[in-house]
């Protein structure tokens, strides 16, 4: 096996991160136009969840960035949301067998590229 580009696999981490951000802000913007056009009936929790969706995207645009830049932090929240798409996808699985796997895989794939030894060394923050 060869050796793994540092440099190529956190930007393709931040894509990961910016892909996963860019749902995100989709479902952002459905739920703020379900709000405004009055199609959602329970404002109080579509409010809530507007913002914790859009809360969300936004962390993980700064987390795409900050990978790009080895911060350690970056490599913490995308370890915490992928355990949380994980979750997800697990849940997805009962309606839909194909969606849960692709959520799953997509996740899997983002953990074992974050754990790879290169990786960690190159977003230690006390790295020369």
């Amino acid at each position: 096996m060869g050796k793994l580009n540092v440099v190529r696999t956190l930007k393709c981490l931040a894509i990961a991160y910016l892909l996963e951000a860019a749902v995100l802000y989709f479902f952002f913007g459905v739920t703020i136009w379900a709000m405004v056009t009055g199609v959602a009936t329970a404002p109080l929790t579509d409010s809530a969840l507007a913002l914790l969706v859009g809360g969300a995207a936004v962390w993980l645009t700064f987390a795409a960035r900050a990978i790009t830049k080895h911060k350690r932090w970056a490599r913490s929240a995308g370890l915490f949301w992928q355990l949380i798409q994980l979750t997800i996808a697990f849940g997805t699985l009962e309606a839909n067998v194909i969606a849960g796997t692709l959520i799953a895989l997509g996740s899997l794939a983002v953990l074992i590229t974050l754990f790879q030894k290169d990786i960690v060394a190159a977003t230690l923050e006390n790295r020369s």
